[in-house]
């Protein structure tokens, strides 16, 4: 396929899908709502997501709204965008725009809306909002690394887009662009915790969460916030918060 960029507005009713490449979103006007491996949060004005190829991912507006999608070839002719493509797109995740990234895109997005079938503008496009994206993410890394600080949303959004399985050091280290040993320095400065202990505290955090808002059996919860099984879930539960899970959600709920 070709790159196709369009400025489109999402029905209120919800719908899913996969594709076999990948997409970029980005919040123009109005409100919308992704769901990215049961990780659902809004899409406004100055978010984003990214959905590399085979991400399944569910969809819906709220009101009126417009987005603009970015759909690219998973292989791409031109090397060096192929690269960057590949770069970006080594993971599903949300992310924030800069207040510079998103007056381009509701630059572009202007431009689209005017032109709808100029391929030749939306192949432009497509490439401007890839590099200017990549080139946002290695600020803020560079950034990062200079301050000796970590962009913990940027962590926050990677945990629980994988909550359903074992998360690595040196996987939160790759996403940061670090070493797993300055990643594991900074995040213990930053935090006082280890990034282990970080993520048990979410994935309770969670499971507090679901408990009081639904009605889902607690071995379906151990299993979607990655726990081994349900007496795994039970231990780290009690012990967290003082009460087991089912106890809590009588408390709670009631």
């Amino acid at each position: 396929m070709r790159k196709e960029t369009s400025v489109i507005s999402l029905p209120d009713r919800a719908d899913q899908h996969d594709h076999g490449y990948h997409q970029l979103v980005f919040g123009l006007e109005g409100d919308t709502e992704f769901d990215l491996s049961g990780y659902c949060r809004p899409i406004t004005a100055g978010w984003g997501c990214l959905m590399p190829s085979a991400t399944g991912h569910a969809f819906h507006g709220l009101g009126d709204n417009r987005i603009v999608v970015v759909n690219l070839p998973v292989t791409e002719e031109d090397r060096e965008l192929q690269s960057r493509i590949e770069a970006l797109f080594s993971r599903a995740e949300y992310f924030n725009c800069t207040p510079h990234m998103q007056m381009l895109v509701k630059t572009l997005g202007q431009e689209m809306a005017q032109s709808p079938g100029d391929t030749l503008l939306q192949d432009a496009c497509a490439g401007t909002l890839v590099c200017a994206l990549q080139r946002q993410f290695d600020q803020q890394n560079r950034q990062a690394r200079r301050n000796g600080q970590l962009n913990l949303d940027y962590v926050d959004s990677y945990i629980d887009l994988h909550m359903e399985r074992r998360i690595s050091v040196s996987e939160l280290a790759g996403s940061a662009c670090l070493s797993e040993s300055q990643f594991y320095f900074l995040f213990r400065e930053q935090t006082g915790r280890t990034p282990q202990q970080y993520i048990l505290e979410r994935r309770l955090t969670s499971v507090a969460q679901a408990l009081v808002q639904t009605d889902l059996p607690i071995a379906e919860l151990s299993a979607r916030f990655g726990f081994a099984g349900q007496s795994a879930l039970t231990r780290s539960f009690t012990r967290r918060y003082g009460l087991p899970p089912a106890r809590y959600r009588r408390d709670n709920q009631s």
